[in-house]
């Protein structure tokens, strides 16, 4: 294990365990420090990031260098953590990993097309029919008030008929039983045919309500 973890989600430092408490600019520091481990960052570099627009003297950079140093237990001068480039900048040299946050992958994106009309589909059950109070509502004559059910479950999508006049056909048959949709596969409803898209880019211009 690391002995220094540097989250930059949270702000947070914590060596061997234990939260260290850093200032901000002394936090950015560290991070800019440890991003470019082993090599060294420039006195320019540093103060472009940390001072952006402003003037400050090459003090200010020394201090918190310094102040970096104490919070972490690098303060004997022998550079264990932090090494001094006279007349270059400064390069970490110690123990360290960067946790970044990490971004939740999006739920691929599932829908029908009916007529050239993309209607948007929810995770979760959705009743499909001619009925107004269905999430997915599809104004035919072959199509009952509640014609079919399908669920949506990250990638997978099924359907399955609600005991319909005109039945649900997928790959020419009629279906009595839950079927998993493949993605682009067509099937009718009654005499309408309705086509699933998953994880397709182009918005939709419908959205049903789960």
């Amino acid at each position: 294990m690391s002995e220094i973890l540097v989250d930059v989600g949270a702000r947070l430092v914590r060596r061997e365990g234990i939260d260290v408490h850093l200032a901000p600019k002394a936090f950015d520091l560290l991070v800019m420090l440890v991003e470019h481990h082993p090599n060294a960052v420039s006195h320019e570099q540093l103060h472009a990031a940390l001072w952006p627009g402003v003037h400050v003297s090459e003090t200010s950079l020394a201090a918190l260098v310094t102040q970096l140093r104490k919070a972490l237990g690098d303060s004997s001068g022998d550079g264990r953590m932090i090494r001094t480039l006279h007349r270059v900048g400064y390069a970490f040299v110690g123990d360290a990993v960067i946790a970044r946050p990490t971004i939740a992958a999006a739920a691929p994106a599932s829908r029908l097309i009916w007529r050239g009309e993309s209607i948007e589909l929810p995770a979760g059950t959705s009743v499909i029919g001619r009925d107004r109070g269905c999430a997915v509502q599809i104004d035919a004559d072959s199509i009952s008030r509640q014609h079919a059910r399908v669920t949506v479950h990250g990638d997978e999508v099924a359907i399955e008929d609600l005991g319909s006049k005109n039945g649900v056909w997928v790959a020419g048959e009629r279906i009595s039983c839950r079927m998993v949709l493949t993605d682009g596969e067509s099937f009718r409803l009654g005499s309408e045919i309705v086509r699933l898209e998953i994880g397709t880019d182009s918005p939709p211009t419908r959205t049903v309500t789960p």
